[in-house]
């Protein structure tokens, strides 16, 4: 099988999907859509072999690195890790139709800190990822009006999402911004946000969808990998402070955890990939503890560690015995269920835009 960029996986998103299963989860709650989630997980962990091995092939680099103990079957880690991303799944129509209530909802020592800047009427940007469930960030924007997050998304259906928001919630300060390539306008439009004190939100773990190559390779759980510039090129752009944002589950509340990665990011044009290289691998590094301390809401179901130069040569830790599938470079998460329409329209779509294409100012 021939292996894949992640935005040429084969993803049935739908707005109609949505609106579905937002019925059924309002209508009979969260138990009676718990029960109906279970069979469609368990129809995923069957059938969905790429899925799977994708699954494997990163809990052995995550038990390799000390995130999941020595010892056992990992199947049934992978097994769990499925049943996280369906908790995961619930708890994002949770947020997006106002069922999380704010005592649900815990922050880190740095929300304060972070508040503090937007209050003053300075924008932001916030580098996210798809480790936990970056849906419950809206709670922070709900709370306190005066965050307005602008979500860049790969996604066709951005508008009738937007759309969707205010249909569930009239006062919602989430906007959803359809992008697959960063342009010069594209930037002048983010800038205006960023001056009139919004924050911009770009995902950090995603390559760019066009395929231009504006990546960098970083170590990430003891193996390169490809991810975007992108964020480091819109934030000298923007010039302003850059924040990490994740968003996890723990027991039965979720809590956010914000950190300054830098007060301003500026890039020389003579040394200007080694510094994107560096912002690469300290956001690399930062989400590696985050997922070693939450293996299990890593979700990322492909290959994420492969390159399209070296397909045939993955660096993966050797571990026999864990299961009886064998390893498989070309992972997806594809179907048509409409389980799968929710998380690709919401989640897998967070835009890293590695392909922005305004150069940036130099030192």
């Amino acid at each position: 099988m021939k292996n894949q960029h992640w935005s040429e996986i084969n993803e049935a998103t739908s707005v109609l999907g949505i609106r579905i299963l937002f019925f059924v989860y309002r209508v009979l709650g969260r138990g009676v859509f718990n029960l109906f989630l279970m069979p469609v997980i368990a129809w995923y962990f069957c059938f969905q072999g790429r899925a799977r091995r994708a699954s494997l092939s990163y809990l052995r680099r995550v038990r390799a690195q000390g995130g999941l103990p020595e010892g056992g079957p990992l199947w049934l880690a992978n097994i769990k890790h499925f049943y996280s991303f369906g908790i995961g799944l619930l708890d994002k129509l949770a947020a997006w139709s106002g069922g999380l209530t704010p005592g649900e909802v815990r922050y880190c020592e740095r929300r304060e800190e972070f508040l503090k800047v937007v209050r003053s009427g300075r924008g932001c940007l916030l580098i996210a990822s798809h480790l936990g469930n970056m849906e419950v960030s809206r709670m922070m924007a709900d709370t306190h009006k005066r965050v307005k997050l602008n979500i860049l998304v790969h996604t066709k259906h951005a508008e009738s999402f937007n759309k969707l928001l205010k249909e569930l919630d009239e006062a919602s300060c989430l906007n959803l911004i359809q992008v697959t390539e960063v342009t010069p306008a594209t930037a002048v439009m983010l800038n205006e946000k960023i001056q009139a004190g919004e924050v911009v939100v770009i995902a950090g773990d995603r390559t760019a969808v066009t395929g231009s190559g504006r990546e960098s390779e970083a170590n990430f759980l003891g193996a390169p990998a490809a991810l975007p510039q992108g964020p480091y090129i819109l934030a000298s752009i923007l010039r302003c402070p850059v924040y990490l944002i994740f968003s996890v589950r723990e027991g039965k509340n979720y809590r956010i955890f914000i950190e300054l990665f830098a007060e301003r990011i500026r890039l020389s044009r003579r040394e200007r990939e080694q510094e994107l290289s560096e912002w690469a691998q300290r956001f690399a590094d930062r989400l590696a503890e985050y997922t070693l301390r939450y293996p299990l809401q890593w979700f990322n179901f492909y290959d994420f560690w492969w390159r399209p130069a070296k397909a045939n040569a993955v660096d993966e830790p050797n571990h026999s015995g864990d299961s009886n599938d064998s390893y498989d470079a070309s992972h997806s998460y594809n179907s048509s269920h409409s389980c799968d329409q929710s998380y690709d329209s919401t989640d897998s779509h967070y835009a890293n835009n590695g392909s922005l294409t305004a150069e940036p100012s130099a030192k």
